[in-house]
């Protein structure tokens, strides 16, 4: 029987509390990888008012030049009379993606956004959420072109593996958890759907969630994915959220000169309005570019950097 230390105790206590219950099958994350004890925060749902209003500027946003991947995938031409449709799954961070490319996209765009993400989920614990089971459902009743995934925030954890113990971190651990992301990206390509991965963003420093695990996470995502190429592709946004000298930034500023919060108190949540639109932009660049294809938006446009056009009325569309 394994013993549990006390900081690993905290660590999914806390866990817990932000991002979900991990369940019963989940175990300490392993001892070899140690954090800094950290003050409990509120439930997730304390972390989310509405943030609307916008501030004196802070400090200038850092430019994000955007590194294609090499493998294109193939899509059609969208429209608002044929939309692309994309579906897009994972955890409470995968729901904070889902809200900003709703918002982005707006009435009438050429994508239709099928929101299935579920907080407190992981690849992690199974028996808590069965992700393998719920895709399959999810794909056999919306058939959407695209899969785009965001996840990871619960999963910096071990598991049992045929009922033995498998560590966070560990050689094991690493190829049984790949295992787990493989067959997500072959669940979505049998059912004709291409891939996106989304990368875990940089954490605050203190926050429940040390940037060390989300490297650790976000490298198996990154090799899995390359080992579908042309059906799947990898988008990093570990610098998406980092000030000018590379640090953790809760306020950026958007395209109108305007300084708007991006991640929430805990260090670990995308904000709302603003946090959630500009990595849905982001993504959706990246996808946009990959695929040879234009998308018209009609919705928010705060970070008109990515340049959506508008779109006309569906009637005027082929």
């Amino acid at each position: 029987m394994l013993k549990m230390l006390p900081w690993a105790v905290r660590v999914m206590t806390l866990g817990a509390v932000l991002l979900g219950a991990v369940g019963c099958q989940s175990i300490s994350a392993s001892a070899s990888v140690k954090t800094s004890p950290v003050t409990p925060m509120s439930a997730h749902a304390s972390l989310r008012p509405k943030r609307h209003r916008r501030i004196t500027p802070r400090s200038k946003s850092p430019h994000h030049p955007i590194t294609f991947a090499s493998d294109a995938l193939s899509l059609p031409e969208p429209s608002p009379s044929h939309p692309l449709k994309i579906l897009v799954i994972g955890d409470s961070l995968g729901e904070d993606l889902q809200d900003g490319l709703i918002d982005i996209a707006g009435p009438s765009s050429a994508i239709t956004v099928i929101p299935a993400a579920v907080g407190s989920t992981g690849l992690a614990n199974v028996a808590y959420y069965n992700w393998p089971k719920v895709l399959e459902q999810d794909l056999t009743r919306d058939h959407p072109q695209v899969v785009i995934i965001l996840i990871g925030g619960n999963d910096a954890v071990g598991f049992l593996q045929n009922g033995q113990p498998v560590e966070f971190g560990t050689a094991l651990w690493r190829a049984d958890y790949g295992d787990r992301v493989a067959s997500i990206i072959r669940e979505s390509r049998q059912a004709g759907a291409d891939i996106v991965w989304v990368g875990l963003p940089l954490m605050a420093q203190g926050s429940v969630l040390p940037n060390s695990y989300m490297h650790e996470l976000n490298a198996v995502y990154a090799a899995q994915v390359a080992r579908n190429p042309g059906v799947a592709t990898f988008i990093p946004t570990w610098s998406l959220f980092r000030t000018p000298n590379g640090q953790f930034a809760e306020y950026l500023t958007d395209s109108q000169g305007q300084s708007v919060m991006v991640r929430d108190p805990d260090g670990v949540h995308i904000a709302p309005p603003a946090g959630q639109e500009l990595i849905a932009a982001y993504v959706l660049s990246h996808l946009t570019h990959l695929a040879h294809i234009s998308v018209c938006l009609n919705g928010s446009n705060l970070w008109a950097q990515y340049s959506f056009p508008h779109c006309r009325n569906s009637s005027q569309q082929g």
